[in-house]
């Protein structure tokens, strides 16, 4: 929840071009450590716009399967095994939204800049 939060808050951050001061306030705030240009903010607003879109895709899926837990265990027996399915399932779906978030960023981040980030790596972990 915690990572939601933060997201959230950068992604509203980084979108608020008319507000140029309240923006860049944020963005030192969240960003500064990173020093990103101005090309890097555009490229890193894109990316959080389908982060953000995968997360919502993957709150749905994740409540959806959810319930499919819930009923196999109101069953009679237990099937252990379509527990794991569905765990392996959301985990899988977890890994794939971050890895591809981290390799886009990755991308536009100079290695300087990729040492700065990793200071705040569990940040973007999906949950």
């Amino acid at each position: 929840m915690k990572t939601i939060l933060f997201v959230l808050l950068l992604f509203t951050t980084l979108f608020g071009d008319e507000f140029e001061h309240h923006s860049k306030k944020h963005i030192q705030k969240e960003l500064s450590h990173i020093h990103l240009s101005k090309e890097q903010k555009k490229q890193v607003k894109k990316i959080l716009y389908t982060f953000r879109d995968e997360l919502k895709k993957y709150r749905k899926y994740k409540k959806k399967l959810q319930k499919q837990k819930e009923q196999l265990f109101v069953q009679k027996d237990l099937q252990l095994n379509k527990f794991n399915t569905i765990d392996q399932q959301l985990c899988k779906r977890t890994k794939e939204i971050e890895n591809n978030f981290l390799l886009q960023i990755h991308t536009i981040l100079t290695p300087k800049q990729r040492k700065a980030f990793i200071e705040h790596f569990d940040d973007w972990e999906v949950e």
